[in-house]
């Protein structure tokens, strides 16, 4: 595997994460496949893709836990394959599954992480009862974490993948299975992080999640980045910029739906029971009175009308397609 020509160079660059051509194999299958992209420090960047994409892979690579078939990366500016200690000192994980210690407390699990990274024992002290504090979890530092809630345990892995100030975070779909409360909880919380000046890579399934959360998206899918930029440039990225949709009274006819196309200069037309969809590049001048004086010419009654933006889950689904996914 090649690195780069001057390691010591990416500890003044302003990128977090600088990766070049990274692919993981397994055998004959590609998990990972000639990933290129640089994160900057400060940045809270969201990986989405389907199952299977690579993702996982990727934060695995990074994170030290698989080494990289091909390639070269810079974290927190160390080599990936040449400095992976130093890799692992700079950076902090939250894994998807809580994997502390259920029989210790919410202090000894950190008293034990602190003990992995030869930390002073004063400054662990400090450092758990400041997190515990931030993660709203000090009134429960000496209470069995096996009886926390999903959200409380995730507050925790949190705590831990803090301790030691790392530089990088990486958060592997911690929103996985936690009640809407916990998830807005722990999306305060990465804002929080993020606003401090760390560096959050975090992968979701949830589109609503990296729309809100995420300064730039990667999409992924088979191995590869497919997309990349902030939410608004992945929806603007798109063949239409507004969609028109109207809700009949009754389900109207093919030949009335194509007069609505040509009506508004749409690009497409669909139908989804009595609801139309029409897509358009953009927004013809008074919309509403040439919809309102085309339908009541031919006395079709509607329940509703509204425009809107693509939305990311749909540009998602555009660049991945809809077949399901082991």
């Amino acid at each position: 595997m090649s690195s780069p020509s001057n390691p010591s160079a990416g500890r003044s660059s302003p990128y977090a994460i600088e990766l070049n051509g990274l692919t993981r194999r397994f055998g004959s299958f590609i998990a990972v496949d000639g990933l290129s992209l640089k994160v900057k420090k400060g940045e809270l960047f969201g990986f989405l893709g389907p199952n299977g994409a690579g993702k996982t892979t990727t934060i695995n690579m990074l994170t030290t836990l698989l080494k990289p078939t091909e390639g070269s990366a810079l974290v927190a500016g160390y080599d990936l394959s040449e400095e992976d200690a130093l890799v692992r000192s700079r950076i902090g994980v939250v894994p998807q599954k809580f994997s502390l210690f259920e029989e210790l407390t919410p202090l000894e699990n950190l008293w034990y992480i602190g003990e992995l990274y030869s930390m002073d024992r004063s400054l662990v002290q400090r450092r758990s009862e400041e997190l515990l504090k931030i993660v709203t979890l000090y009134d429960k530092r000496d209470v069995r974490s096996g009886t926390f809630s999903g959200g409380m345990k995730q507050r925790l892995s949190v705590a831990a993948g803090l301790l030691h100030s790392p530089e990088i975070l990486f958060m592997d779909e911690p929103p996985t299975g936690l009640d809407p409360q916990s998830r807005i909880a722990l999306r305060e919380l990465t804002q929080t992080l993020n606003a401090s000046g760390m560096t959050v890579i975090y992968t979701t399934h949830d589109m609503d999640e990296a729309d809100k959360l995420c300064d730039r998206i990667g999409i992924m899918d088979h191995g590869k980045l497919i997309a990349l930029g902030t939410s608004a440039e992945l929806k603007s990225s798109q063949h239409y910029s507004h969609c028109i949709e109207i809700e009949f009274e009754r389900v109207p006819e093919q030949k009335l739906l194509d007069e609505l196309k040509a009506l508004v200069g749409a690009i497409s037309v669909s139908l989804e029971g009595r609801r139309a969809s029409l897509p358009v590049r953009r927004l013809p001048p008074d919309l509403i009175h040439k919809l309102s004086d085309f339908l009541s010419r031919r006395r079709i009654s509607t329940r509703d009308f509204k425009v809107r933006e693509p939305t990311l889950e749909e540009v998602f689904i555009n660049l991945t397609k809809k077949e399901l996914r082991d």
